[in-house]
């Protein structure tokens, strides 16, 4: 009997032993890679740290390449940055509406602005995603609050949630396992050695991090919305633009910056990669790298839900004008 007993209670213990081992997270595909669902990459891989820190050593000890627990290493490193964001990732789904997820919106920018202020000579780019986020999510607000543009909406949230996985868990990585943990994410595919090397010096990659989110991150998604048949996204994609107010002190609006035929309306679509990159790379991202240091803790400490507001389309109807928005526009958030 005791025999039995002691045979039994082998074999429950190799059992509960080996539960974790036999779980496969290799060669799984990105199947919400981009964001627009709920959750993190894949919907097989867990959302709790240390299940993900057990299997992921194991991998590492079996000498099993990056690559092919790419998902899994890509899942970590979101886990990671939305703990640190108190965002829980199982339930950030872009596909609620707007208002629902105003909470996770802010909590996000929020995020960012606490990276930049803890560490202002290091992860400058936060600083130029935090003060160029009210507009970014006031348009999100705005647009879930008319039914026929809610699908927008989600895709603006999704655009969030996608710089978030992408940039936020590369952010995660730097500060909490430095270089040699980007080097993994190159190494597993998850992103490319050009950006590799702008974490060497962070401080100076405000236009490489800019360049990926807007290139790579976020194109295809702006892409797809332009491209909607109805509502008409060229429409719908140029309003934004026409409406797109300038959170960048010395920046200028797109109207400004290209107008149309020497008038008050924009000649390009912020929605066009092409023109949208020319537009960032040659004014707004210079403009917030003019910033000195105290004016962009200025702007990134003041309460981001009151920034939001300065941004909401019922306060700005007279901006929104089109013999307005040639003008100059204030700044609230300087």
């Amino acid at each position: 009997m005791r025999v039995l007993m002691v045979v039994a209670a082998l074999v429950l213990g190799s059992m509960g032993a080996t539960k974790a081992d036999t779980v496969d997270y290799l060669d799984l595909p990105l199947v919400n890679g981009n964001g627009e669902q709920r959750g993190g990459v894949h919907p097989d891989l867990p959302s709790d740290r240390a299940a993900i820190e057990q299997a992921l050593a194991g991998y590492r000890a079996k000498g099993i390449a990056p690559a092919r627990f790419r998902a899994l290493l890509w899942q970590y490193w979101i886990v990671r940055a939305a703990e640190d964001a108190g965002v829980n990732l199982s339930e950030w789904d872009p596909q609620r509406s707007a208002d629902s997820n105003r909470a996770v919106i802010f909590a996000v920018y929020d995020f960012y602005a606490k990276l930049y202020l803890t560490h202002p000579d290091t992860l400058r780019w936060m600083g130029f995603a935090n003060i160029g986020a009210p507009a970014f999510a006031a348009g999100m607000l705005d647009l879930g609050t008319v039914p026929e543009l809610r699908w927008f909406s989600s895709m603006l949230m999704s655009m969030q949630k996608h710089i978030f996985m992408d940039l936020g868990a590369m952010h995660a990585a730097y500060l909490h396992g430095g270089v040699k943990a980007v080097e993994e994410l190159r190494d597993a595919g998850i992103i490319d050695a050009d950006t590799t090397a702008a974490w060497a010096d962070p401080a100076q990659a405000v236009m490489e991090f800019s360049s990926r989110e807007q290139n790579l991150v976020i194109a295809d998604q702006f892409d797809r919305m332009r491209a909607r048949f109805l509502p008409p996204g060229e429409m719908v994609t140029y309003a934004i633009t026409v409406a797109g107010p300038m959170p960048v002190p010395g920046g200028r609006t797109p109207a400004q910056y290209r107008p149309l035929l020497g008038g008050p309306l924009p000649a390009f679509n912020y929605a066009d990669r092409v023109a949208r990159w020319d537009f960032l790379s040659n004014d707004t991202v210079p403009a917030y790298e003019r910033l000195s240091r105290d004016a962009v803790h200025r702007i990134v400490q003041r309460p981001f839900a009151e920034r939001v507001a300065d941004y909401r389309a019922t306060g700005r109807l007279l901006d929104l004008l089109p013999f307005r928005s040639s003008g100059v526009e204030s700044h609230p958030s300087k």
